[in-house]
């Protein structure tokens, strides 16, 4: 079952990296986004009671912040907190990287479900 697991992993990180590598891997890396889903994945792994299933706390958390993390970005936009607002040549870019926080987080959870029990 483990093979299994390892495999189906395996295909879905081939394919995801090929469609990434279709757009340009260079969009896909912002360190912030990185860091505030792994951080606020393993802060929501340490909040749930039940530590027997910590990878799968830490998948759940990382998809919970993935969305947050683009909740934040969308309102500092929004908020023209960066100058982007009306500004079409800014406005793409800022909403990429608001968006990148849901592709991490759910491509965590999608690693840590390989190793579920």
């Amino acid at each position: 079952m483990k093979i299994q697991k390892l495999v189906g992993l395996l295909i879905v990180i081939f394919i995801i990296s090929g469609a990434i590598s279709i757009v340009g891997f260079r969009l896909f890396n912002d360190i912030h986004s990185i860091l505030f889903v792994l951080g606020g994945a393993t802060g929501y792994s340490f909040l749930k009671s039940d530590r027997d299933d910590w990878v799968k706390n830490i998948g759940n958390g990382a998809v919970y912040f993935g969305w947050l993390g683009t909740l934040i970005g969308l309102i500092s936009i929004a908020g023209n907190r960066f100058d982007v607002w009306g500004d079409m040549n800014k406005m793409g870019p800022a909403l990429a990287v608001a968006m990148l926080t849901i592709f991490y987080g759910y491509l965590l959870k999608l690693i840590t479900m390989a190793f579920e029990k």
